[in-house]
């Protein structure tokens, strides 16, 4: 008996490593690829838990829950996830490795327990979120998805899904609407293509090891569906799927990381390359940026950490294209290009929710919809009296760029608030709306890392016909055929300019002519798009040409690109780590302080907030190699070294010349070094804002 058991036990092991041989061949010969590359493929990347808390609170902002609840859920077009949301329903979440794949059932891939740890937050089941989403995701409207046989709703991305910030101190979580999101989106990409991948390879292992993709197979069918001819057609659509997700580029040059995304180039690369099927137009990102904090920002003149871009409509609808928004960019002239799944009017309720539809300027004298968040009362209490200081040192020091502070009376004058006067064919309009004048920094000046401000200057996009190719896709042209808004002068505009003609008027807004070319501006022909895009639903929605500067908020199509960085207005700034454009620097201490005592290593991830030198709180003592992408706790590591992560610039510095104008120090160096004690006093203050 003995005997028998030992040779039974041995039977099975090598039926095993059969199973486990023939799983791997096949995957191999399912996905036509090596093998190496396959398994990386099917394996998903380790992610950070989930640390737990007592308690949720949402800091006052002037919206109702009501009112947020309908904003983190609001449909903006975009199936950023390009599969049918019953897909992502019954989805199981990806085993670790690909030999454990065929064994055991998993939870769901949207469960809060795996899902949350890509930084998204937990969301509660309402009128709006009908199926108890994380915040940000929300099924979208039926659409036509890249390899699916039929029409499906999908499941998308909202502007919550980035602009939505949570805090952790002691044992509450802060969240903070319009806050940067501390999502890894990239990580989701890589955990979504293991879990197709390992569903499709259960389906070729069926019956035997087919458990998984028949679990999906009754979720995604119904009871109702579930037959043979829905499920061949699934799986058909499965390996579809698959392979255009395989055939896609996911070649990056800069890892973004939690809290950052590359969106110029990732918009680019959906628009001008990816969906019109012309490769090289594609760019491999190199330029992540942190999620930007969107309160108050309907009212700037120049948005964008750029300043590249004017109108609300546009600038919110090319965001949703490039979150995953399909367009139509190979139909006939005449026969609805363009046409996207972007539904304006939830674009247009989004802006009006976020600025409240009343004018700050000059009659209300205060900014409606969504307020900057106040220090929470349950953290360390504001020391008034260094604060007092530290407004001293903000008006000496910081005013000058980033304006009087906006909860100050100083505010409301004309210095900061005028309409922006444009041309058109030779005509000057002006917008109705004063808007708050921001200052852009020229690169020279600032010194921060260039390559977020140099990817709508330099890059450039192909959207010309090729009258030798036999490819539809590129025998064609685009059909870029409008006008957009820029300087009319190659001189670029000056540190403070603020949209109006200069003094001699030399520059001015103008519109230009935009046409099909090989080597188009990138920027430029980026806004053009949008505006094909735009202007296309409003002729199939039958809005009349009267109505639509309503729609566009008054504002031009107005773009500028290469001029630097906007110095945005500082309320708010303490719930808004990491800093500067590409979140190279966890603390406003950080910031403040000599550049030599920046960290070279940032660990962002982790929200623990730091309330003293307020910002993301970092590992003690932390050391990290060169090559290191993601910690032990699998928080990802900013290397500063890095192009496209440099933490110098905007430096309080002993290199500053007081006998020099501010236009004339060495680069990056923007005022003279601040003591311990005088960096403590603004940090400070900056918490009152």
């Amino acid at each position: 008996m003995a005997g028998s058991g030992i040779f039974t036990k041995a039977l099975r092991a090598i039926a095993i490593v059969v199973v486990l041989a023939a799983l791997a061949l096949v995957i191999a010969y399912s996905f036509s690829t090596k093998l190496q590359a396959t398994l990386a493929a099917l394996s998903p990347p380790q992610l950070p838990e989930l640390v737990p808390v007592a308690k949720r609170e949402w800091l006052a902002q002037g919206w109702s829950r009501e009112l947020a609840d309908k904003y983190h859920y609001m449909d903006q077009g975009s199936s950023a996830f390009l599969v049918p949301a019953s897909w992502m329903f019954a989805l199981e979440q990806p085993a670790p490795g690909i030999f454990s794949m065929p064994f055991g059932k998993r939870g769901r891939y949207l469960d809060d327990d795996y899902f949350l740890r890509f930084g998204f937050i937990k969301g509660e089941v309402s009128e709006n979120n009908p199926h108890g989403l994380p915040i940000g995701l929300t099924e979208v409207g039926f659409q036509v998805l890249p390899g699916v046989s039929q029409r499906a709703t999908g499941l998308g991305l909202t502007c919550a899904a980035c602009h939505t910030a949570r805090l952790r101190y002691g044992d509450t979580e802060y969240l903070v609407d319009g806050g940067p999101a501390s999502t890894d989106l990239a990580l989701v990409s890589q955990s979504l293509g293991a879990a197709l991948g390992q569903t499709l390879v259960s389906a070729k292992l069926s019956p035997l090891l087919g458990g998984r993709f028949d679990r999906f197979a009754r979720g995604v069918l119904g009871p109702d569906g579930y037959n043979k001819t829905n499920i061949a057609r699934l799986e058909d659509d499965l390996t579809a799927v698959v392979s255009w997700l395989q055939q896609m580029p996911n070649n990056v040059d800069v890892v973004e990381g939690f809290t950052r995304v590359d969106a110029l180039n990732r918009i680019g690369n959906a628009l001008f390359s990816i969906f019109p099927v012309r490769p090289h137009n594609y760019v491999p990102p190199n330029a992540p940026a942190n999620y930007p904090p969107i309160w108050t920002a309907s009212w700037f003149n120049w948005v964008q950490y750029d300043g590249s871009i004017m109108g609300p409509l546009i600038r919110n609808a090319g965001e949703a294209l490039g979150l995953g928004g399909l367009v139509n960019l190979t139909a006939a002239p005449g026969q609805q290009r363009y046409s996207a799944s972007i539904p304006m009017e939830n674009l247009y309720w989004i802006e009006s929710a976020l600025d409240g539809d009343a004018p700050p300027y000059p009659d209300n004298r205060k900014f409606a919809g969504l307020q900057a968040p106040a220090w929470p009362a349950a953290m360390p209490p504001i020391d008034r009296a260094r604060a007092d200081r530290g407004a001293i040192l903000y008006q000496q020091r910081c005013q000058g760029c980033h304006l009087a502070p906006l909860n100050s009376p100083a505010i409301w004058s004309d210095e900061y608030f005028a309409p922006v006067s444009y041309f058109v064919d030779g005509i000057e309009y002006q917008t109705k709306d004063a808007l708050l004048r921001l200052n852009i920094i020229p690169l020279d000046e600032i010194g921060t890392d260039p390559s977020h401000s140099a990817v709508l200057a330099t890059r450039t996009v192909d959207t010309s016909a090729d009258a030798t190719s036999s490819d539809p896709h590129l025998s064609d042209p685009m059909g870029i055929a409008n006008e957009v808004c820029t300087w009319s002068a190659a001189a670029p505009p000056s540190a403070n300019h603020h949209g109006t003609a200069d003094a001699a008027g030399a520059r001015r807004l103008e519109n230009v002519a935009m046409k099909d070319g090989p080597m188009l501006n990138f920027g430029l022909a980026l806004g053009s798009l949008v505006q094909d895009v735009t202007d296309q639903w409003f002729d199939a929605s039958y809005i009349p040409k009267s109505s639509r500067k309503a729609w566009l908020e008054d504002r031009p199509n107005c773009l500028q690109v290469g001029q630097g960085y906007k110095a945005r207005p500082l309320n708010g700034v303490w719930a808004t780590a990491p800093y500067l454009h590409n979140g190279a620097i966890p603390t406003l201490m950080d910031l403040l302080s000599p550049p030599d005592e920046r960290p070279d290593f940032v660990v962002l991830g982790d929200v623990e907030f730091d309330p003293v030198k307020v910002g993301i709180k970092q590992p003690a003592a932390a050391r990290f190699r060169s090559d290191q992408k993601y910690n032990s706790d699998r928080f990802f590591v900013l290397d500063t070294s890095v192009k496209g992560n440099s933490n110098r610039g905007h430096e309080f510095s002993s290199a500053w010349d007081s006998t020099r104008p501010y236009n004339e120090q060495q680069k990056g160096v923007i005022g003279p070094e601040l003591s311990r004690e005088q960096r403590l006093d603004l940090v400070e203050y900056l918490k009152t804002l």
